[in-house]
């Protein structure tokens, strides 16, 4: 684990409780009009029959799907938002480090149809570690459904290119959230990179605002070759 994925762990040990809160209270304005429902849609779509969610937090996806028939489990590398995960008494939620994950056990799912990415994709590591983990937990032809920043809007006054940023938690009340760093991509290298690591875009979504109509988020499902 290199500096700035160490900087992301400890942030999010300390924002744990704060994030746990603002999520279930639904304080986060692009979540609540948008990226929820969109997510839910992009993997319901695709009718799964089992998904892991990686970086699920205090687990309200994981949550969802499994209302809605779907069988799967929920990771993260934070132990406090596991806990809250679990609070809801599903036991099917775990402590793993994304590097960790190739080698973590899923009670009786052996290989999942795909895996779920929901703003979870923050380190510069991160990418390569969840692509190279579908070689051993998906199946022939298995998805990985990633929802992030649309680089449109996510990019601000920045150089549009790769790099190494800080949160901004102005969006989310006026809670004291400690910052945490996170990687910049740019829409191209998020599709070269998973091409590199043979893996094919299948489908590409952008939520919208449905007040000003700009783009929050992106979606991308990509495709185990």
């Amino acid at each position: 684990m290199d500096e700035n994925e160490k900087r992301i762990l400890d942030s999010w040990q300390m924002n744990a409780l704060l994030w746990t809160q603002a999520i279930r209270n639904k304080q986060i304005y692009s979540r609540a009009i948008a990226t929820y429902a969109a997510i839910v849609k992009a993997v319901s779509q695709l009718n799964p029959k089992t998904f892991l969610d990686i970086g699920c937090g205090e687990g309200w996806l994981s949550r969802q799907l499994f209302s809605l028939g779907f069988d799967g489990w929920g990771v993260d590398f934070c132990a406090d938002l596991i806990e809250a995960a679990r609070h809801s008494g599903d036991s099917r939620f775990v402590v793993c480090l994304y590097s960790d994950l190739a080698s973590q056990r899923f009670s009786t799912i052996n290989y999942f149809s795909c895996f779920i990415c929901n703003f979870s994709i923050l380190g510069e590591c991160a990418l390569d570690k969840i692509a190279k983990a579908g070689d051993n937990l998906l199946e022939d032809k298995g998805k990985i459904i990633i929802q992030t920043l649309h680089p449109i809007i996510a990019c601000g006054d920045s150089i549009y290119s790769n790099e190494w940023r800080k949160t901004s938690w102005q969006a989310i009340a006026d809670q004291p959230f400690y910052p945490t760093p996170w990687y910049f991509r740019t829409l191209e290298s998020w599709i070269n990179q998973f091409h590199a690591l043979n893996y094919r875009l299948l489908n590409l979504y952008e939520p919208c605002d449905p007040k000003t109509n700009k783009p929050i988020s992106i979606i991308f499902i990509f495709e185990r070759k």
